[in-house]
């Protein structure tokens, strides 16, 4: 009688189980652009809209030459999604993390 029981038991708690948990954060993919590394992640709360975050250079005083970020994302989003910037559709938060709409195919 009590091995029903516990297969009941059994069956219900792996049923309660998931492969994937809605709080794991998303997959992000890093790129090099101009000898930067962006990490380049979807934002989970709208489509085809994504986040890039350039490294610091692990605040390396001889890392690359001085140039300009928002070039930079564009690339960094453009290759990472294979998707291109929608014009205008591009900003840059206070923690210079930029945060665009892309444009996919298909």
């Amino acid at each position: 009688m009590k091995t029903p029981i516990l297969l009941t038991a059994l069956a219900l708690g792996v049923a309660g189980c998931s492969t994937t948990n809605p709080f794991d954060p998303p997959e992000s993919t890093q790129v090099q652009v101009m000898g930067r590394t962006w990490t380049v992640t979807a934002e989970p709360d709208r489509a085809n809209a994504f986040v890039a975050e350039r490294d610091n250079n692990n605040l390396n005083p001889f890392g690359g030459p001085a140039a300009q970020r928002t070039p930079q994302a564009v690339r960094a989003l453009q290759l990472a999604t294979g998707c291109k910037v929608v014009p205008g559709r591009i900003s840059q938060d206070v923690g210079a993390i930029y945060h665009a709409d892309m444009a996919c195919p298909g």
